[in-house]
């Protein structure tokens, strides 16, 4: 039986957390960088909300039927608010029925379409029609939204009354790793709350808790952002790069102008993962800017000395133009018509960019 925890960096914060369990806000909004832990901070406070035996009013018990619930997923005063993209596929869940945790349903044009990035009026709709019958198990009735951002503009419309006027019991606890992206009619109905970022050595240790190998190259990588480090390496995780072809990419990258087109066919697989490889594109061209414009490396300090030969060649502003091409590409990675094709375009474009213009020789 799952029994969630605060983690380490977020103890202080918790203690404020369940002092308003008994005068609870509207709408609670927990917004920070990405990868810190809101998303388990916001289901860790859902889940003491609906603890039927909470360990000293302070900690979820782990093992009431509430617990039990919310743990399996299944609880009947739970829902989650969030895109479609953005949800595991669940084989036992009806996601558009009533007994769902997951308000994920929306229209489709036809047979096999895309799932939205965005959060979309029929699933708000769905949400109405959950509010509107009693709490199933007489406590209170709680919302998960995530990420705030996601709602499009006639979702949030539809949103703020419930926002303003929940009925008694309920709670909309929403995430946001973006608050400038969030509406302000979203934010002026929630209470804001920023939600702690680990220091390096807290961040450190619990990677290494959780048996995270290589946890400093890998902490570096993701920006000083752990949680998602944890969830790359979960079972569950489906869009990871093999640890062995994350280093292919990266002795391609370290390649420089001198990459070939036919290193890059030679190397990449057919059914590589387009999200992880363009964000490992991406960091990589980062590093190459900051070591060029300031004189360091965030994401790959293991290969500060190729970045830095690297960074001494570019002309920035062509680095800056392949970035901004592989953020269109990040946009539509999930679903790829053809993945292969997807990154060896994106590592062509990077030799491109890397090479001299004739302005350069000149």
């Amino acid at each position: 039986m799952e029994r969630l925890i605060p983690l380490p960096w977020q103890e202080e914060l918790w203690p404020q957390l369940v002092g308003w369990r008994e005068r609870l806000p509207h709408a609670l909004l927990l917004h920070g960088g990405r990868g810190i832990g809101k998303r388990h901070l916001a289901k860790l406070f859902a889940q003491l909300l609906l603890c039927e035996t909470p360990v000293d009013d302070a900690a979820p018990c782990g093992h009431c039927a509430g617990c039990q619930l919310v743990a399996a997923d299944n609880h009947p005063d739970l829902r989650w608010l969030t895109p479609a993209a953005s949800m595991p596929n669940r084989g036992d869940a009806d996601v558009n029925g009533e007994d769902s945790q997951v308000d994920q349903s929306e229209p489709r044009s036809s047979k096999g379409a895309k799932p939205s990035r965005e959060i979309v009026i029929n699933q708000v709709r769905k949400i109405s029609e959950f509010l509107s019958i009693s709490s199933h198990r007489g406590g209170r009735r709680v919302v998960l939204l995530m990420p705030a951002e996601a709602l499009n503009a006639p979702a949030s419309n539809a949103l703020l009354k419930m926002l303003e006027e929940p009925p008694p019991g309920t709670i909309f606890l929403a995430v946001s790793d973006q608050l400038d992206a969030v509406l302000p009619t979203i934010l002026s109905r929630c209470v804001l709350l920023r939600a702690p970022s680990p220091s390096r050595a807290q961040a450190l240790a619990w990677l290494r808790s959780i048996g995270v190998e290589g946890a400093e190259a890998r902490l570096a990588e993701a920006g000083g952002a752990p949680v998602g480090i944890a969830e790359e390496i979960a079972p569950e995780q489906r869009q990871a790069l093999d640890p062995g072809l994350h280093e292919v990419l990266l002795k391609l990258l370290a390649r420089g102008a001198a990459l070939t087109g036919a290193q890059i066919v030679s190397s990449v697989p057919k059914d590589i993962a387009v999200a992880p490889a363009i964000r490992l594109l991406q960091r990589w061209g980062w590093d190459l800017l900051a070591e060029r414009l300031a004189g360091r490396v965030r994401y790959y300090p293991q290969h500060q000395r190729a970045v830095s030969t690297l960074a001494r060649a570019i002309e920035p502003s062509r680095v800056v133009d392949w970035a901004a091409a592989l953020a269109q590409t990040q946009a539509v990675s999930d679903h790829p018509l053809n993945a292969r094709l997807v990154v060896e375009s994106a590592l062509l474009g990077y030799a491109e960019a890397m090479r001299p213009t004739r302005s350069d020789h000149s």
